[in-house]
């Protein structure tokens, strides 16, 4: 009976109504009509500042809300925080109640990507820009909590190689075993595996992203939302080599990371496009949709 009442208070709390006498509810309709933009260093790399944009409803007078960030994609080669489709549901995510922040990290040329050990430093160097960002927020929480997050609800996610990185970020920390290259370029680049409090990620939002090794998966691991397209080309959505298998090393996609998910017993939400390509949300406004939507039911999920 007291787990029952308890389940009950939850959801009214996190499913408040932003304005009385209506019938939105926060985190999952629309209840905000504008949002507002700022722009942020969260950190700074070899002299040079990586950016963040912070989008937030305006007018909005709730403290301790989600936090939701998100990493672009452009083959950790090019793009930048207002790529693609990521402003649209930073704007989405914001309009409903969240606090969202699209960021920038490392990227490196086409030659950085031409052998394994160099790739896997770019991506690892990028994961640690995306856990610098997470950890700007922590911090700010107990410095007098600028945007009025919740530490205890930060959500990570991205887009093609946002989405790979998002992977990495979530499930690099403790890691048990991994291939010998992958583990040289983490001691190397990211070697600070304790650096965000334990369980700091509230769950991991995969858009056609995928891991470097399944290993990294381990028990009670990050929940994870996993979108991807099943004829994706770009980032397999098996076990092979990306980029129409011209990279020098292999990602496992979402039919590959599956059983490893099923297997440590992940809480693991998937949305299979079918016949669907490469990050078609980018173009194709159903998708977009669709994305919003496993979005909003996966936030709420792992929020109660």
């Amino acid at each position: 009976m007291k787990k029952l009442l308890y389940a009950v208070i939850m959801q009214v709390l996190i499913f408040q109504p932003a304005t009385a006498g209506t019938d939105a509810t926060r985190y999952r309709d629309i209840v905000f009509s504008q949002v507002k933009t700022d722009s942020v260093v969260y950190s700074t790399q070899n002299g040079v500042p990586l950016y963040m944009d912070v989008y937030q409803p305006a007018g909005d007078t709730a403290r301790l809300r989600p936090l939701v960030i998100l990493a672009h994609g452009g083959s950790f080669i090019h793009g930048n925080r207002r790529s693609d489709a990521i402003p649209g549901l930073c704007r989405e995510m914001a309009s409903r109640g969240f606090v969202v922040a699209s960021i920038d990290y490392r990227l490196t040329n086409l030659w950085g990507m031409l052998t394994k050990p160099k790739a896997y430093a770019a991506i690892i160097k990028a994961v640690a820009d995306g856990r610098n960002s997470v950890r700007w927020f922590i911090n700010d929480a107990a410095n007098g909590n600028t945007y009025g997050i919740n530490p205890a609800r930060i959500f990570f996610g991205g887009s093609s190689a946002g989405g790979i990185l998002a992977e990495q970020l979530a499930y690099m920390g403790g890691v048990a075993k991994c291939s010998p290259i992958l583990c040289r370029a983490a001691g190397k680049y990211l070697p600070d595996t304790g650096a965000l409090p334990p369980h700091a990620i509230r769950g991991c939002i995969s858009l056609a992203g995928a891991l470097l090794d399944t290993n990294l998966i381990g028990p009670g691991g990050t929940p994870i939302l996993h979108i991807q397209g099943d004829a994706d080309h770009v980032v397999p959505f098996g076990y092979q080599r990306p980029v129409h298998k011209l990279a020098p090393f292999r990602l496992a996609g979402l039919g590959a990371s599956r059983p490893r998910y099923k297997s440590q017993h992940i809480d693991f939400s998937e949305y299979v496009l079918i016949n669907g390509g490469h990050t078609p949300w980018d173009y194709d406004s159903n998708a977009f949709k669709i994305v919003v939507e496993q979005i909003v039911a996966f936030t709420a999920r792992e929020m109660k």
